[in-house]
């Protein structure tokens, strides 16, 4: 289990928080706040995979009929204990969530077409002959009718008279008073449920009558008159009895509800669950999240992965991505300057591991593959403790003793400067000593250094290996970017350069400097440029490989589908000469036939015989087009391969005669002899030519908009475009497919997956087409 105090400090909480603020509902509030990384696979891929169809449906602009529910689950418990009530705003809370679980489950059914929410959904309470039983005794104002009882009506009917004549009564008095002058006010009010007058203090006892109370100032009095006090009386023994008679009623709402408390305490959690799936939906749209694999044996590969609490503060587009793979090195040792990203790193995989283990989204490219872990181990930032008499580098060595207890091969470890607070040498041993521990007890391990031995030793050790943070030396300031593979230098001369020491102090801190440490960081530094200049080529070389392979599988896909379609057409022409045949033999014998009745003569027979028979000749032309002449195949020889029906010329033949190399127009092809046959030079329209490897682009635009096309025809429009865009060395191009049925999405993101030059795709944001436009960046 990932500890509470890993979590605190890789800000998990606060992402949970966030998420927290879009649930309506408090169990969803509740479920959200209680979330803690899991071990379990398939429970962590279950929820990853239901906040991904929440996440399509919002995407459409559709929203689950959710509304503010309180944690109504004591209220429901309640309700089964015997000859008791609630009140009657806790009964419509009641009745509400049972509206709302009515409509969720009618929402959900129609959206969950994968069936992966049929656990929740089948657990709704669904009671439509519930709710109106229970709302029937209701009025609009949520207070219990007249109708919910005959007693209630008659008692009901009975204050309202009571009231009325009251009303006369007291009127009556206030108009006697008023003219006497000793009310303040013509006009009555109610103290303990009594209709009483206001009367000035100073006339108090001209009216006979039980006073009340008096106001603040006490220049008023507040009297009941005698003459009202029997009316009041009875007034009042009417309310007691209503009061009686609506929580008798209410017992009887109440005991209905304990029956089905168990199906809508369980539909209560179930609506919390859908409200706390829907909450990470929209999380993972505001973060473009995604939910990468989780398989084990893979590496762990992070492609674009960025720190989420750094996208909500400055925004997806400013945070520079991370591209990280640990496979059979379990041991990164990360230098680079200060305030380079070192630390940022080590939270960013710390809290996207946190995240993914808790089925969250987390914000990286889809290709991604994340590791489970059982425990992540922390040593970052200052622990010097003032309480435990403990200075900084005793601080982080009580901690990595910890961590060096804990480790094992189910924990991810991530220690910050490890070895910095004392001795440069000594600080650098005890790294190295804690490095070769862990390394050992097969942690897999993310940890960042200034040592330069470190470095060193991370390039020689087993297990082991440098990254770096990139630095401009132009600019003089860091790029935030992680660079895999190389060490780097910690830049320190450079950095106080930029912040603005004069020359004479750089120079006069470098001559105290070891030269041998200086010849190290200078090694360093021209590694890196080395190894950046390296990559710049290779990643030039692959992506323009990718891009020949890539016109090559398009230009043989175009032809065997030209070669199906020709024949087709060859097929076609045989079905056609032979019913013209069927036809003409027909007509030779009905011709014969009347010859025959007519008495015609041998001569005009035979001619007729004969025109018939040229007429027959001409069709049979169209089986012969395409007879198979049987010789001998060698170099320019014309043929067809059996296995696609594709024709060309032979333009060589190797391996003993065994194999022949055929020129189809755009490709050669090598195959065996066996598996082509000769055929008629007319009938290869192909001429030879050598494979084309130059590429002239005509580029139209940045966007290419395939929306209503069909696939067949979109297909190659978008491969080609993809061709184009990339050699004119276009960094960025759109993708306007449509939401639609997502045929046209699913071809176009098939169509990306595969092609090596294409860097990343993602969906537009929701404000700019969302799922209808694929965002295209090149390598």
């Amino acid at each position: 289990m990932i500890e509470l105090n890993s979590l605190e400090q890789l800000e998990y909480f606060k992402v949970i928080e966030i998420i927290s603020k879009s649930c309506y509902t408090e169990i969803g509030k509740e479920i959200t706040f209680s979330l803690l990384p899991k071990e379990h696979t398939p429970e962590i891929i279950l929820s990853g995979a239901r906040i991904s169809v929440a996440k399509e449906i919002l995407i459409k602009n559709e929203f689950p009929p959710l509304n503010y529910i309180p944690d109504i689950s004591e209220n429901l418990i309640k309700s089964k204990i015997q000859n008791t009530f609630l009140r009657e705003e806790e009964i419509l809370q009641i009745i509400t969530l049972a509206e709302i679980s009515r409509n969720v489950y009618s929402f959900m059914k129609s959206k969950d077409n994968d069936g992966l929410f049929n656990e929740i959904i089948n657990s709704l309470f669904i009671d439509k002959a519930f709710e109106n039983m229970i709302k029937n005794n209701f009025d609009d104002k949520g207070k219990i009718k007249d109708s919910a009882s005959a007693k209630l009506k008659e008692i009901r009917r009975n204050i309202y008279e009571k009231e009325a004549n009251l009303n006369k009564v007291i009127n009556k008095l206030l108009k006697e008073f008023s003219d006497s002058y000793l009310v303040r006010e013509e006009y009555v009010t109610v103290r303990d449920g009594r209709m009483v007058v206001p009367v000035k203090s100073e006339h108090k006892r001209q009216i006979k009558g039980f006073i009340h109370s008096e106001s603040a100032s006490g220049q008023t009095v507040y009297i009941e008159p005698a003459s009202t006090l029997e009316l009041n009386n009875d007034i009042l023994s009417l309310k007691f009895e209503e009061k009686r008679e609506i929580e008798k009623i209410l017992k009887v709402i109440t005991a209905k509800i304990g029956e089905y408390s168990e199906g809508l305490l369980k539909s209560l959690n179930k609506i919390g669950e859908i409200d706390y799936i829907f909450a990470n939906a929209k999380y993972s749209i505001e973060i473009n999240g995604n939910f990468p694999t989780l398989e084990e044996n893979k590496p762990l590969v992070i492609y674009d992965g960025r720190h989420p609490l750094l996208i909500k503060r400055i925004g997806y587009s400013k945070t520079v991505p991370l591209e990280f793979k640990l496979d059979k090195e379990n041991v990164l040792v990360i230098t680079g300057p200060n305030a380079g990203g070192k630390t940022v790193v080590l939270k960013t995989v710390g809290l996207l591991i946190a995240l993914i283990q808790s089925g969250i989204h987390v914000p990286v490219h889809p290709d991604s593959n994340l590791h489970l872990f059982g425990n992540i181990l922390l040593d970052i930032g200052d622990n010097q403790s003032i309480e435990d008499d403990l200075s900084t580098f005793s601080s982080h060595l009580s901690n990595i003793k910890q961590i060096l207890e804990k480790a094992d091969e189910n924990s991810l470890v991530l220690l910050d400067e490890v070895g910095t607070g004392t001795d440069p040498f000594e600080g650098s041993a005890i790294a190295t000593a804690v490095l070769v521990e862990l390394q050992k007890a097969g942690a897999t391990v993310l940890s960042t250094t200034h040592s330069s031995n470190l470095k060193i030793l991370a390039n020689q050790l087993e297990g082991f290996q440098n990254a770096s943070m990139e630095f401009d030396k132009l600019k003089l300031s860091p790029t935030f970017k992680f660079i895999q593979g190389v060490p780097g230098s910690s830049y320190a001369f450079e950095v106080a350069q930029r912040i603005g020491f004069k020359n004479e102090f750089i120079d006069l801190a470098k001559s105290f400097l070891d030269s041998s440490k200086i010849k190290i960081e200078e090694f360093i530094s021209q590694l890196e440029e080395k190894s950046n200049i390296l990559k710049d080529q290779l990643s030039k070389s692959e992506i323009e490989n990718s891009r020949l392979k890539g016109l090559a599988n398009l230009y043989q896909s175009k032809v065997e589908k030209l070669e199906v379609q020709k024949k087709e057409i060859l097929n076609n022409t045989k079905i056609k000469a032979d019913l013209l045949l069927n036809d003409i033999n027909k007509k030779v014998e009905s011709a014969i036939k009347n010859i025959k009745e007519s008495n015609a003569s041998k001569d005009v027979i035979k001619k007729e015989k004969s025109e018939i028979e040229q007429l027959k000749k001409e069709a049979l032309k169209y089986n012969q087009k395409n007879t198979i002449l049987d010789k001998e195949i060698k170099i320019n020889s014309y043929v067809r391969l059996k296995n696609t029906g594709t024709s060309g010329q032979v333009v060589d033949i190797i391996n003993n005669k065994k194999r022949a190399v055929v020129n189809t127009g755009k490709l050669n092809i090598t195959t065996n002899i066996e598996d082509i046959e000769v055929i008629k030079e007319a009938e290869s329209k192909a001429p030879v030519e050598k494979v084309r490897t130059d590429y002239s682009p005509d580029i139209g635009g940045l966007k290419l908009d395939i929306r209503g096309m069909k696939p067949e025809e979109a297909e190659f429009d978008i491969i080609k475009f993809l061709d184009d865009s990339y050699a004119a060395e276009i960094s960025r191009v759109e993708i306007l497919h449509g939401k639609g049925a997502g045929v046209l999405k699913a071809m176009v993101h098939e169509i990306l997956k595969k092609s090596f030059y294409v860097k990343k795709y993602y969906f537009a944001q929701v404000e700019f087409g969302g799922e209808g436009i694929t965002i295209v960046e090149f390598k």
